[in-house]
């Protein structure tokens, strides 16, 4: 038994019969038994990696996507500058997934296809994970982890959707596969594997940065233990890498918790955090609900840290510093801001090896474990397409409901009706699948209301809540003014649909006139004379927003006039303009008269307040106020588009005599 790390490399010794690690010399074995184990071996492999990737592609296009996945794309289709930009400056995540979707979306906008390179790599990782412990530990043990990662929830569910965890999976697997051919003696090329993984990952995920330091640790760890020049050499070599590494990822970090990362949340106390970890560890190792599944992976996975011990040290020591020093490093930071189990998969690769070498002492007869590995595959494969559909296989599996929301819309919307939704995140997410549902996201982006309308059929898209028009459905209701017509509820979100009398000429009256339109969607659907992709945005007091980027919005209002001339007529409007490129025009016309511009807003000012004046001297029977929003090409917003940059709050009709002061 080797009891400390030694100076030169060190090659396993392989029992015959199995390729299971031995602390003795072993007689070579006979190349029959030993082209027969292998062959069988391959067999085994094949048929896992077959149930491996029918579980992760069976259906693939299915299940809606999910905020955090349908904000991948959104942020793809975004020019490559903006991209970083928005890495830099709002994201939690480096750019480099967005990159890689942006190639595939230069081939295919389905579901399937941006889904397909997680699946892959999902699927790579379980053939990789055998190749890894196979060199690290054994065959069996190799077979046994690949059969552990291909059924695992948590990595099949990634594997599922638009994420780069089964990527950062890859990864972090090649870069431990690196490190150990490097501690046991290898050269250059093991170093400049570590370095080219860990550069990628850094690009991939902030979890590299555990990563690197668990390697930088171990690495120095050896050189107190070994004091070799080889060990000073890697670890110099290694701690340059490491720096382009973390010098890389480090202006994305610093962007994202400038801009997105509060102070750590939650418990403080470095008890209650390892308890937090130790869940969140649970739930990577098996994602589904059930205790007695995660109990049994710890146990395999400590049973396989025994066995290696006894065997292989070293061996023992590289693996379960790759799980257990950046498990403490998370404990050590107290941080639970945005910590969910995912970001745990960096120490996947080394626990699945150690588990899988647990889990080959049940299979006393080695000639019996690779078949014994299919079997196991399959008989915890079959649960999911038969028991978990509708977790794993249908519309609503991960939560998302804008597929469905789509779906609907596409089928109920009507040329005329409008649509408004609770937030811009649930719209641009409803519209990403709707444009890839026949004319719907046409429909739903271009919406049009004439004045010939006697009603107005408004569709209300409840996320979660109403926006900022009320705290529950009966103050909605008695904000709308009447009960909806009818609602659909869809995977947690509800849809009313209203039919709204409208007013679309507003009779002026005696002077002085005051009036006051705030857009809300009750009044501005009733009340608009007629308009072309705006809508109404049910967020900060109400407002006026465009519908699509770099096609114009108009809304118009149209007033009726009995009272004498001259006048003095004042048009008061708070607007929100805060990105480059958006431009708000006001217009007005007597009569059928030519528009006259009043007022061209095309600066990035903020929120404020403007005004028109005009002074009307000859008679008139109908003014008409024309509010043109046009929204720039996209930038980069949090809820995967841009087009509440430019908004209309409200406005003001102020109507007195010449010699009246107006003041709203």
């Amino acid at each position: 038994m080797r009891n400390s790390l030694p100076t030169a490399a060190y090659p396993l010794t392989q029992s015959p019969d199995n390729g299971e690690a031995s602390r003795t010399a072993a007689p070579a074995p006979c190349p029959a038994t030993a082209k027969a184990a292998s062959g069988t071996a391959r067999i085994a492999l094949c048929c896992i990696l077959g149930i491996a990737a029918w579980l992760r592609l069976y259906h693939l296009d299915v299940p809606s996507m999910w905020w955090d996945e349908v904000l991948v794309p959104m942020t793809a289709r975004l020019p490559y500058e903006r991209i970083v930009e928005r890495a830099l400056s709002l994201d939690i995540h480096p750019p480099l997934f967005y990159l890689l979707i942006k190639a595939v979306m230069a081939v295919s906008l389905t579901d399937w296809a941006l889904r397909l390179l997680p699946a892959l790599a999902g699927v790579a990782g379980v053939a990789l994970l055998y190749r890894v412990g196979r060199e690290c530990i054994s065959r069996n043990a190799g077979l046994l982890a690949a059969v552990l990662l291909a059924v695992n929830p948590l990595h099949l569910l990634l594997s599922r959707q638009v994420r780069p965890y089964t990527l950062v999976f890859d990864l972090a697997l090649l870069s431990l596969w690196a490190f150990v051919t490097l501690v046991r003696g290898a050269g250059w090329r093991a170093m400049l594997g570590i370095c080219l993984a860990n550069l990628t990952l850094s690009l991939l995920h902030f979890t590299a940065l555990l990563l690197l330091g668990a390697e930088g640790a171990m690495l120095l760890a050896l050189v107190c233990l070994r004091r070799s020049r080889r060990d000073v050499g890697n670890l110099i070599f290694f701690t340059l890498g490491a720096a382009a590494a973390a010098g890389t990822a480090l202006p994305f970090l610093l962007g994202a918790m400038s801009a997105n990362l509060s102070p750590p949340n939650g418990p403080q106390s470095l008890f209650a955090m390892a308890a937090i970890s130790t869940a969140r560890l649970g739930e990577t190792f098996w994602f589904l609900p059930n205790m007695i599944s995660r109990a049994t992976i710890t146990a395999l996975l400590l049973g396989g840290v025994f066995r290696l011990w006894r065997a292989d040290r070293p061996t023992c020591l590289l693996l379960a510093g790759f799980t257990f020093l950046p498990f403490m490093a998370v404990v050590a930071t107290r941080f639970t801001t945005y910590f969910n189990p995912w970001h745990l998969t960096v120490l996947l690769p080394a626990a699945l090896i150690l588990a899988g070498n647990g889990l080959s002492l049940f299979v006393p007869a080695a000639s019996a474990r690779p078949w014994f590995a299919a079997a196991l595959c399959l008989a915890l494969a079959l649960p999911y397409p038969v028991f978990l559909q509708e977790r794993f296989y249908a519309v609503a599996s991960h939560t998302g409901p804008y597929k469905s929301l789509a779906t609907l819309l596409g089928r109920v919307v009507e040329p005329e009706d409008c649509v408004v939704f609770s937030d811009q995140g649930l719209a641009n997410a409803v519209l990403w699948h709707a444009d890839r549902n026949g004319g719907a996201g046409e429909r739903l982006r271009h919406p049009r209301l004439g004045p010939d309308k006697d009603k107005a059929g408004l569709f209300f898209v409840a996320g979660g809540g109403f926006g900022h028009l009320a705290e529950n459905e009966a103050e909605f209701f008695a904000m709308m003014g009447k009960e909806p017509h009818a609602i659909a509820e869809s995977v947690g979100t509800r849809t009313y649909y209203f039919e709204l009398p409208r007013q679309p000429v507003h009779p002026l009256g005696a002077l002085p006139v005051r009036f006051h339109e705030r857009l809300t969607p009750a009044s501005f659907y009733a009340g608009v004379e007629s308009l072309e992709n705006v809508a109404s945005l049910p967020l900060w007091g109400g407002g006026l927003i465009a519908t699509d980027n770099d096609a114009p919005g108009q809304a118009t209002f149209a007033f009726a006039n009995t009272a004498p001339v001259p006048q003095r007529i004042g048009i008061f409007l708070g607007f929100a303009d805060t990105a480059a490129g958006n431009r708000l025009t006001v217009s007005y016309a007597f009569d059928d008269g030519p528009w006259e511009e009043g007022m061209v807003l095309d600066a990035p000012l903020g929120e404020g307040d403007a005004c028109i004046r005009v002074e009307r001297r000859q008679p008139y029977a109908r003014l008409r106020l024309r509010f043109t929003l046009l929204c720039g090409s996209r930038t980069p917003m949090y809820p995967g588009g841009n087009l509440e940059s430019l908004r209309l709050k409200d406005f003001k009709l102020y109507i007195d005599p010449p010699e009246t002061a107006q003041t709203p």
